[in-house]
Formats: C-alpha cells, structure tokens, sequence
C-alpha cells in the first residue's frame, strides 16, 4: 500500500475517495492537511495522529507542541528551497494581516515552527508522494510541498478548468497531465461541452460589444455599491463583525501573544486602521495612473488580484508581479511599451485587495522604462484589440485574448496550458517568436479544448467556492461522475 501526504478542501469527495482507495488497500495518508470540515471522520478512520488540524497550522501555531525535533533533514534549512519557501511563504501570510501588525519576525518565528514539525513528520511516516487538491495557498500546507520537493517526493496536483467543473490530474515536476482511461456519463459529458461551446460563444460576441465583463467581477462591482453594501453588511457583515470583535475581546484577555494584533488594538483602532489601508491603495493608485494613446505600440499586461493563487503560487518563480513585468521590459523593443491594468476586484474587494498590494506598488512599477499605468476607465476590451500581445500571470485574460484571435503570454501555470494563441514563458521566449507566430482560428482553440478534456478531465469541483458556483451541476450523476473520476486519477497515480 503507498503512503501518501493529504492537502484537500471541504469538497466531501476528497474524503470519500481517500477513505475508498485506504479500504481497497491500494494507498493510505501517512499526514492530512485540509479543511476541518473532515477533521472527526477523517480521525476515526486513519487516527488523530496522521490527522492534523488546519486551524492550528494556519491561525494558532501555538497549539502545536512537543514536536521534540532533532535535527531530521536539517539540511532543508540551508538549501534554496528553504529561501525559496521562505519568501513565498510570508507573502502568503499577507492574508491574515488583517491590521498591518503582523511583522516579519514574527512571521518567520512561525514558519520556523512549522517548518522542524514537517521535517520530523515527513522523516518518521517516509511518504512515496503528496498529493494536493489544489495548488498549495495556505503557508502551512505550500511549506509541505517545498519539503517535499527537496526530498524528491513525488507530487500530483489537482488543477480546475475555470468555465465548468472540471479537474485533472498533474504531475509537479513534468507539468505532464494523468490520463482519463473512464468514460464520463453522456449526458453529463455533452452538457458540459455545451457549457464550453457557450462560454467560447460569449468571448466571441464580445467583439461587437463597446464593453465586457466577467460575471464575477459584475458581482463584486455591483456589491461595491454603497446600497448593496448596506444590504450585505446586514445580512453578513454585521455577523461576521460581532465575530471577530467578540474573539478580538476574548484574546485581548488571554496570556498568549497574539501575532495577528499584537498590540492589542481595540475596535475603533482597527476599523480606522482598514479604512486607512483601503483609501491609501485607492489615493495612490489614482495618482499614478495616466492617460494613454491606444495608437501606440504595447503589450497589455493585467494585473491578477492580490492575495490569490493564481500568483501564488501559481505563478511559480513569477509569484510577484514586477518580476514579471520586468523580464517582459527586457524582452521588447525600446518602441513597445507595456500598458498595465488594475485588477477592478483589488479595490471592489478593499478589505483583502489592501492586504495584497502596498500603495508604493504603483510607484514601483512607473519606475520600469516605458510601462504605463493606465486608468480603472479605459477598456479593457479596447486595450486587448489594440495590443500586440496580452501577458498575465495565469489569468482567463490570455484565454479571452486568444478567442478573439489576439495573441497573449502566460508567466505561470494554468489549466489552458498549450492552447492555440498562447505561449508559455521560457528562457527561449523572444518577442520577434510570439509576434511571427500565425493566429489560429477559434475552431482550432475548440478542439484543444474538447480534446482536453477528453483525454485528461473528469468532473468534479475543487473546493466549496466552486461546488457554490456550479450548484446547478450537483445531482446524484454529477456526484457519482465526480467520485468516480477523482478516484480513478488517484488509482492510477498509485499503482504506476
């Protein structure tokens, strides 16, 4: 039987395939990290001590204790996977700053933690892989998977097709996807074609629109409304404020140092504090941004919201933004320039956006020769027709740009890797390449996508957020297709 590491969410099929692959003795987790959701059935059936609480590892690493480490694969913490977990880690971190109180030092003293506790687990279960459900987010569980690099672990991700819920396997290393040897179930395999054909069709229409705009980007536009804002904080805002201000009471009595509010701030401190962190992104980044001459020649360059997984980690050695920016600056012509563009959610969504982007960002950006901030009211539709090529992170932009015969560049990983009109960066790339590269048509882009998917995609959704967005997919044939699918990829992980 294969010993294996567990990083799942709270969708119950990760559960329910684990418990159905230990009980067939095809593998067994040696350590689960994931949602808590499944932390009592997962304790009964594999034991508290593979089992470990999410909640602790993330938000209260001061519950882990006795870890007795002694020295096991202490040379982690003088190789570059240690620095390079290290940096990626702490900005992962940026997500529970919810007060810009949480230091580095204290940062550092927690990964640290976490890092001995890993080392020492992972030496005494000795597991063959790691598998992942979605690329690792979370510092606790990212840190996992760097160790388990540099041990040379074998590990599979789970990655997500945006438009419909669909997953598939694939090897870190190679980037090779895992084969689909079963059949989906034919209704369900052709209405999720027909969702992919709809989704192309929008793109394409979008052409003879003056405006477009992703549907949840209308949501978080729209819930930005002061009215609507209104409406949610009463509905969920109020709740979740009495929340953390009734925990924030109960900490500030405790002797335990808190790092997420350290010194002790009350609630008119912190609330000043939010306000403050969103009017400053928002002041600087309007003061920065200027017209530009769509007539000149640019590459357009979106920006991905931040914090999120599409940069990191999923961004890979492009996890922060201006390294990419910068390798593209030195790829181009003194004569192109890059025209950027905020992500609307970064200020739609203020409270986290304001987590994940300092204010001097802008700054730092209009300090690259030839790059352009340009301003929340130019088109984005507009900016991708005149462009030479779109560049992005991992984002659906490149692939909206390539429906609508556009060229576009990914720095990171993404699940249309290998489409017509996109090319992934390397050490190769050149701009002269991408801009002699022929344009294909949209029916070629089709048939990568549904060749996709045949060859390497089952049904199924990564985590709630997605089983949310897909709720009109979840009936008992969607569920049976999903089970299946996820437990075959797995199946045959193991007993190559």
């Amino acid at each position: 039987m294969k010993k294996y590491c567990y990083c799942m969410t709270g969708n119950k099929v990760w559960l329910d395939s684990a418990i159905d692959l230990y009980e067939r003795g095809v593998a067994k987790p040696v350590l689960w990290l994931g949602d808590d959701c499944h932390y009592h059935k997962a304790t009964k059936v594999f034991g508290g001590d593979v089992v470990v609480r999410m909640l602790d590892f993330v938000h209260y690493q001061q519950n882990i204790k006795n870890i007795n480490y002694n020295g096991e694969n202490i040379e982690f913490f003088s190789s570059k996977h240690y620095l390079r977990a290290k940096d990626r880690c702490l900005k992962m971190m940026d997500r529970l700053d919810l007060y810009g109180t949480f230091g580095r030092i204290d940062r550092e003293a927690i990964f640290n933690k976490l890092t001995i506790w890993i080392l020492k687990r992972v030496e005494e279960s000795q597991p063959d892989a790691l598998v992942v459900v979605e690329n690792p987010h979370s510092h606790a569980q990212y840190l996992l998977y760097e160790i388990c690099i540099y041990l040379d672990i074998e590990i599979v991700k789970f990655n997500t097709w945006m438009p419909v819920p669909l997953l598939f396997l694939q090897y870190i290393k190679s980037g090779v996807r895992q084969k689909n040897k079963i059949k989906i179930d034919k209704s369900l395999s052709k209405r999720i074609e027909g969702d992919v054909l709809n989704y192309i069709d929008s793109i394409t229409n979008i052409k003879s629109r003056d405006n477009y705009e992703l549907s949840y980007m209308k949501s978080q536009r729209l819930q930005s409304k002061w009215v609507n804002s209104v409406i949610t904080f009463i509905k969920t805002g109020c709740m979740a404020l009495i929340k953390e201000s009734w925990f924030q009471i109960r900490m500030s009595y405790k002797k335990d140092y808190y790092h997420i509010n350290p010194f002790r701030i009350g609630f008119f401190g912190r609330s000043k504090i939010k306000r403050l962190r969103k009017k400053n992104l928002l002041n600087e980044f309007k003061r920065k941004q200027e017209s530009v001459d769509l007539a000149k020649k640019y590459v357009y360059y979106a920006l991905h919201f931040e914090p999120e997984r599409t940069t990191n980690p999923d961004g890979g050695d492009f996890h922060d933004q201006v390294i990419a920016i910068i390798r593209l600056r030195k790829q181009l012509p003194d004569d192109v320039d890059i025209f950027v563009k905020e992500h609307p959610s970064q200020f739609y969504m203020a409270d986290k956006g304001s987590r994940g982007r300092s204010p001097l960002f802008y700054d730092l950006i209009k300090n690259v020769n030839g790059v352009k901030l340009v301003s929340e009211n130019i088109n984005s539709l507009e900016l991708v027709k005149h462009s030479i090529f779109v560049a992005t992170i991992s984002g659906s932009v490149a692939l909206e740009a390539a429906v609508m015969n556009k060229k576009a560049l990914i720095f990171g990983d993404s699940w249309f890797n290998g489409c017509p009109n996109i090319t992934s960066w390397s050490d190769n790339f050149s701009f002269e390449n991408i801009t002699k590269k022929r344009i294909s048509e949209t029916r070629e882009i089709i048939n990568f996508l549904l060749s996709e998917k045949e060859l390497y995609a089952v049904p199924g959704c990564q985590n709630h957020s997605a089983q949310n967005r897909f709720s009109h997919y979840l009936d008992k044939t969607f569920v049976k297709s999903e089970f299946e699918g996820v437990t075959h990829l797995l199946e045959q992980f193991f007993t190559k």
